[in-house]
């Protein structure tokens, strides 16, 4: 049945990540039963649990089976199983393509599709007529919130069409990108395999300018197309990419440090908050959501006296200590300065200040403090960067295998579990004790993975 006249003009999205398109390009989108089938290994951002759900889940219309028989498509560009990964840090989302398909393509009986996602354990109403197209909330569906009201409604907006078992790659129309780079990198992949490849577009372009693709961080206005979190590579890459700019700053040796060890700069903050630039940026920054209700300073200085009490602090060498106190003193710092929050206020959780951080350690350890090793500045880094992991692998779903790949050892992981106690400790008891009871076995887990890489 043709697609009502209402419905005309619009498009279907398959998003993945970009690893996966040589495979995509020489099969096709197959279904997860059909690449399980063929042996066909792609770099899978899905969750596991929900995969094993849609396993199960029968499709009883058109030509049925299960879920997994069908290429997943969402009607809406805008996906909040997207931008969950981001905010999980499991995704970089520069690395994220879309394939777009006419909306008609559901004319075809292999198609179907549903009212919402078919991720919940009870299952969405399926369709293979398209005048049942009404039948979606098209306006939940269409809306650029990134947000829904409800649990409901983030469900109806990722409502799903579905092909059975392969798409081939000359029917996708377009493709989306992140930036010129990423459009250069898909053009020579296609290249080389001897394939034309469909337009491709970057968010906002004709035909596609009614949708919106990519979560950015709009609300800085100067830096509204940057990516809305850091995702795991990229992140990394920045560490790495700090630790040597650091490095090289100070093998020049200036000689314009303004303290001659960690201990002398401890104690100027403790005596001057505003001692440093980045510091005193912070001050009067109101932290206005859950589960924060305070002011960043006053967390601040909350994290440093839990850091005093850690098991692991108090054992630590001097040398440490201190390094671990000012860790403590610069773990939010990229959440600064407060002038770019309206108001001087954090409406939100900003999930990237970490990465943020990056530049501002780059400036601290090369200016500030003169008697610095570099496996000091490694670890101050490391504590800064990356203080939320322990706290997002046991209670958002963070991979582990970042954990693995950053530690070098068991010291580095006790090191980030008293930074996180700490940082939990000053918010709330509850969360603290949560990592205090499962860091036992995460620390084994981690210590696998590192022998296993």
């Amino acid at each position: 049945m043709a697609i009502p006249h209402k419905h005309k003009g619009r498009y279907i999205f398959h998003f993945t990540d970009i690893r996966n398109l040589d495979s995509i390009i020489k099969n096709g989108l197959l279904c997860t039963n059909l690449k399980n089938e063929k042996e066909i290994k792609h770099k899978n951002i899905a969750n596991q649990r929900i995969q094993e759900r849609r396993a199960r889940m029968d499709v009883p219309v058109g030509p049925g089976g299960k879920v997994h028989d069908y290429v997943p498509f969402y009607f809406s560009s805008i996906n909040p199983m997207l931008l969950s990964k981001l905010i999980q840090k499991n995704v970089d989302q520069p690395g994220i393509i879309y394939f777009c398909v006419s909306i008609d393509r559901l004319e075809k009986e292999d198609a179907v599709f549903t009212d919402a996602s078919a991720n919940t354990v009870e299952a969405p109403e399926f369709f293979d007529d398209t005048s049942d197209l009404d039948e979606l909330d098209w306006k939940i569906i269409d809306s650029k919130s990134w947000k829904q009201d409800s649990e409901e409604d983030k469900h109806k907006k990722m409502a799903e069409a579905l092909i059975a078992s392969r798409v081939d790659i000359s029917e996708i129309s377009h493709i989306v990108v992140y930036n010129e780079h990423v459009k250069k990198y898909v053009q020579k992949i296609f290249d080389d395999n001897g394939v034309k490849a469909p337009k491709i577009l970057f968010d906002g372009y004709f035909p596609l300018e009614r949708y919106k693709f990519y979560y950015t961080k709009f609300f800085f206005g100067d830096r509204k197309n940057e990516t809305l979190v850091t995702g795991p590579e990229f992140l990394k890459n920045s560490y790495e990419t700090t630790l040597k700019k650091i490095k090289k700053k100070r093998s020049g040796g200036r000689g314009m440090y303004r303290f001659e060890t960690i201990s002398d700069l401890i104690v100027a903050i403790e005596e001057d908050f505003s001692v440093l630039p980045e510091l005193k940026g912070i001050i009067g920054l109101y932290q206005d959501y859950s589960p924060h209700d305070d002011f960043l300073e006053d967390h601040t200085k909350k994290v440093v006296r839990a850091m005093k009490s850690t098991g692991y602090y108090k054992k630590a060498s001097e040398t440490k200590k201190s390094l671990l106190v000012l860790a403590a003193y610069l773990h939010d710092i990229g959440k600064g300065p407060k002038k770019r929050w309206d108001n001087g206020k954090m409406p939100r959780p900003y999930t990237d200040h970490p990465a943020d951080a990056a530049e501002m350690l780059v400036r601290i350890l090369s200016e500030e403090v003169r008697n610095l090793t570099d496996e000091d500045v490694r670890e101050i880094c490391m504590l800064v960067i990356y203080h939320d992991i322990i706290g997002d692998c046991l209670g958002k779903g963070r991979d582990k295998e970042q954990l693995a790949g950053i530690v070098t050892g068991e010291d580095d992981f006790e090191m980030l579990c008293a930074i996180a106690l700490a940082d939990t400790s000053a918010i709330g008891d509850l969360w603290a004790t949560q990592i205090e009871l499962n860091k036992a076995a995460l620390k084994a887990e981690v210590m696998d993975l590192k022998r296993l890489s």
